[in-house]
């Protein structure tokens, strides 16, 4: 009887462990504090890039698996004279028809593509990117 009660407490605790959730974390989630560093939930369906637009460039600056989250750190060489950044994220596989370009060519984004507000920020701040299943409702925060 013991035995038996012994084995099933095995079975329950190997597929409940099973039934858990692992998130993942990219290696450097542990930025220091006396960086800049962006903090990215996405909770759409596929894969993105995020590309941070500064002194009149866009730059390519990450990659984020769907469903996923993960934390980067933004070198200051990213962020405008201005002390702002500016991100555009683009869904991989995404839609091809295109907008007109706001801010140049380099700032041309897609229909489904999200371009954040400009932001300030500095050294210390953390800039938190929600990306939701339509990217057009996703948002940026800072603090």
């Amino acid at each position: 009887m013991d035995v038996v009660r012994l084995a099933l407490c095995g079975v329950v605790s190997a597929v409940a462990a099973g039934c858990t959730t692992a998130h993942s974390k990219p290696v450097d989630d542990d930025v220091p504090a006396n960086v800049l560093a962006l903090e990215v939930e996405n909770r759409n369906w596929s894969d993105v890039v995020i590309y941070v637009l500064h002194d009149g460039s866009r730059t390519r600056f990450a990659q984020v698996t769907a469903a996923k989250s993960a934390t980067f750190a933004i070198p200051v060489r990213l962020v405008s004279a201005g002390g702002t950044i500016q991100l555009l994220v683009h869904r991989i596989g995404g839609h091809d028809d295109s907008m007109a370009p706001i801010g140049g060519p380099a700032f041309a984004v897609e229909r489904d593509d999200y371009l954040s507000p400009v932001v300030s920020v500095r050294t210390g701040y953390t800039v938190a990117l929600t990306l939701e299943d339509n990217l057009q409702r996703s948002t940026v925060g800072i603090w």
